[in-house]
C-alpha cells in the first residue's frame, strides 16, 4: 500500500498517512409498510356518530358540563367532537393555533385550557 501523503523534513520522513477502503455491510430494511394510526382512528365507529357531528348538541353538552363543573365529561365530549372535525378549519374559525387543538386532544397532557381557548372553540362551533 502506498502512502497518501508523507510529511518529511529534508530527506527524512516523519509521518506517512495511509488510507484503506472499508466496506460496510448493508443493513436490511423492512419491505412491509406500517399501518397508519390516523387511518385506524378514522375507522373507529364512535367518531362517525351523528351526535358528535351535530355542533348544536355538542355546544349544549359542553355548556351543561361547564354549568355542573364536570371537567372530565367536558374534556371527553370536546375531544370526541374534535376527532370528527377538520382541526385546521376549526382552528382558523376560532382564531387559535391548530397545535392548541391538538394539545387539547393529547391524553398525556394535563387538560387545563384557558377560558379564551374554550370560548373561542365554542364560538367557532356555533358559527
Amino acid at each position: 500500500m502506498e502512502p497518501v501523503f508523507t510529511l518529511s523534513i529534508g530527506d527524512m520522513p516523519l509521518l506517512s498517512h495511509y488510507m484503506e477502503e472499508i466496506s460496510m455491510p448493508k443493513i436490511e430494511t423492512s419491505k412491509k409498510q406500517k399501518k397508519s394510526v390516523t387511518k385506524s382512528l378514522k375507522a373507529y365507529e364512535p367518531f362517525k356518530s351523528k351526535e358528535l357531528n351535530d355542533a348544536k348538541l355538542v355546544i349544549e353538552t359542553l355548556l351543561g358540563c361547564i354549568k355542573t363543573g364536570d371537567l372530565e365529561s367536558f374534556r371527553e365530549v370536546l375531544v370526541a367532537h374534535l376527532m370528527t372535525v377538520n382541526k385546521m378549519h376549526l382552528a382558523a374559525r376560532a382564531g387559535i393555533g391548530r397545535r392548541t387543538l391538538y394539545d387539547l386532544i393529547e391524553p398525556k397532557k394535563k387538560f387545563n385550557p384557558e377560558l379564551s381557548t374554550v370560548s373561542a372553540v365554542i364560538k367557532a362551533l356555533a358559527a
